[in-house]
């Protein structure tokens, strides 16, 4: 009866992504225990899962409201310019300041935010990164470096900011049916984690 209420659907994506946000949260969690463990089947489930299904369920839901694009946010900092180069500039800053926040991750993260299209290319490469480096860390038996990976992940970072690629402003998807899936799919797992309390 709400769906075609814009502050209902709006409500309906901002608590679906806090929600999903803390599955991310938990898939985490899984992926350290996992790698501490040294359960190399289990770290592939986990990291798949999170990489390959959550984070792109996640995006699909942010692109599907106009009000958590990046493409949007992208828009309105070159909006704001006099000039193509200060466009330019617009962009590169507006990208910048919800990812690295300075040209070597001065603050990473500091203004980060959840945005359709920021999710999948932004921080499912990071995760995906990571899944990857720790994977290779069990296969070969060498520990996990931090300075490496964030050496590492500092030029996927830099290469997002860089990339010049256009991003929609306008929502593709419904969002009801969207949430619908991501809690059908989710939510009864979730659940069964709740209830079966810390591991």
């Amino acid at each position: 009866e709400l769906g075609s209420s814009p502050t209902f659907l709006y409500d309906l994506v901002d608590v679906t992504r806090q929600a999903a946000q803390q599955l991310v949260s938990d898939y985490y969690l899984s992926i350290r225990q996992a790698f501490q463990s040294h359960a190399l089947p289990e770290l592939l489930t986990a990291g798949g899962v999170l990489v390959y299904d959550l984070l792109p369920e996640l995006d699909s839901l942010l692109s599907s409201h106009s009000l958590f694009l990046l493409g949007r946010w992208l828009e309105n900092a070159r909006a704001m310019a006099t000039s193509d180069r200060e466009a330019e500039q617009y962009e590169l800053n507006a990208r910048n300041q919800v990812t690295l926040w300075g040209p070597s991750g001065n603050i990473l993260d500091y203004a980060n935010k959840q945005l359709g299209g920021l999710v999948l290319d932004y921080y499912s490469v990071r995760w995906s990164l990571f899944v990857s480096v720790l994977v290779e860390s069990l296969n070969s038996g060498r520990p996990f470096h931090q300075d490496q990976f964030n050496q590492a992940v500092l030029q996927v970072e830099r290469g997002f900011i860089y990339n010049k690629k256009h991003y929609p402003a306008v929502p593709a998807g419904d969002t009801m049916e969207i949430s619908k899936k991501l809690f059908l799919k989710y939510y009864p797992s979730a659940l069964r984690r709740s209830l079966a309390g810390p591991a």
